[in-house]
């Protein structure tokens, strides 16, 4: 619910109180259409938009769908008029508590409605509801992740802990990481990656061919859709030496150089990759540094070791038995 929050504010200026126990009808109707897509993805019959369309998981995702436009369209217009009455849109606009979509600085809305006159409403639309699908789910399951394999790796978590001490040597050790702080997170960057690449969100995802290809023996016609799968390629010992091992020099700059870039693609690669890997990285730094800052993380017993886990594919990575670790605050 974290990244749920920090998307909804950083996209669409909204706050959700998700991780209050606030129930919103987005944050409620997003699952349910997720829960819709993952059935249809796993169930190959329904890839038939005809077979799809008689199903009564369609009916649930029709009705969510359309509460996501709504909402999503109500924060457009209600954007639209703000900016309208505001000559100066870098301006904060003074608005009641209640306001949700007050920021100090632009967020993705803002951005993408300054360009209001080269896209269409249902343009703009569709683009948020993508970042809100794509950028919560995708950071949770790698924040859960990188917690769990430090929890497992007492000597990898002291690293990233002696790294953020030092960061955070000077002015106010408990302040909120700056923009300048997390760039200064090079080892943790390296755990998050060696996270990633272990438990690449998106295990399999699909590309069109515009045009006929070779590979190998086989003759692909354009039109095919191709498989990708990065959980595979990154566990490859063509690429990776010992690639079962949670090794974060794997992502040291010599090292991550001298591979080819794309035997690294949990967010897919080339012009279609994530437009928010940087954004990505950038949360997933500020949620994980603040975490280890405050806690120590144990195995539990209630979760196996890294090498027992047992993960599923639906639209992400899952964990099938969930995933623990015991979580014991710093004293100092």
């Amino acid at each position: 619910m974290a990244t749920m929050e920090m998307i909804g504010k950083t996209a669409l200026g909204v706050k959700f109180n998700a991780q209050n126990g606030g129930r919103h009808r987005f944050v409620e109707n997003l699952q349910t259409a997720m829960t819709a897509w993952e059935y249809r993805i796993t169930h190959p019959w329904y890839l038939s938009k005809t077979l799809f369309r008689l199903s009564s998981v369609n009916q649930k995702h029709d009705q969510s769908q359309k509460i996501i436009n709504d909402f999503t369209d109500e924060i457009i217009n209600k954007k639209l008029d703000e900016m309208n009455q505001n000559a100066d849109n870098e301006k904060k606009v003074e608005t009641d508590d209640d306001d949700d979509i007050c920021r100090k600085t632009k967020t993705v809305i803002e951005i993408l409605l300054g360009n209001y006159h080269e896209m269409s409403h249902e343009q703009i639309r569709d683009e948020l509801v993508t970042i809100m699908i794509g950028g919560q789910e995708t950071t949770a399951m790698a924040n859960a992740c990188a917690i769990f394999m430090l929890a497992h790796h007492p000597d990898v978590q002291n690293k990233v802990f002696e790294e953020l001490q030092s960061i955070f040597s000077n002015g106010d050790q408990n302040r909120s990481p700056t923009y300048e702080d997390l760039q200064q997170m090079e080892y943790l960057e390296r755990v998050i990656k060696e996270t990633l690449r272990l438990f690449p969100p998106l295990p399999v995802y699909g590309r069109s061919l515009d045009e006929e290809m070779k590979i190998g023996e086989y003759l692909c016609p354009a039109g095919s859709t191709l498989m990708v799968c990065p959980l595979f390629l990154h566990s490859s010992e063509q690429y990776y030496n010992d690639p079962e091992k949670f090794n974060p020099d794997n992502f040291l700059p010599d090292t991550y150089h001298s591979r080819h870039p794309y035997t690294f693609i949990p967010f897919s690669a080339g012009y279609r990759n994530c437009i928010g890997i940087k954004y990505g990285m950038l949360q997933m730094k500020t949620v994980i540094s603040t975490l280890v800052r405050k806690n120590t993380f144990f195995p539990s017993d209630r979760c196996p070791t890294p090498k027992d886990l047992r993960l599923m594919f639906l639209a992400t990575l899952k964990f099938v038995d969930g995933c623990y670790v015991k979580i014991i605050p710093r004293t100092s």
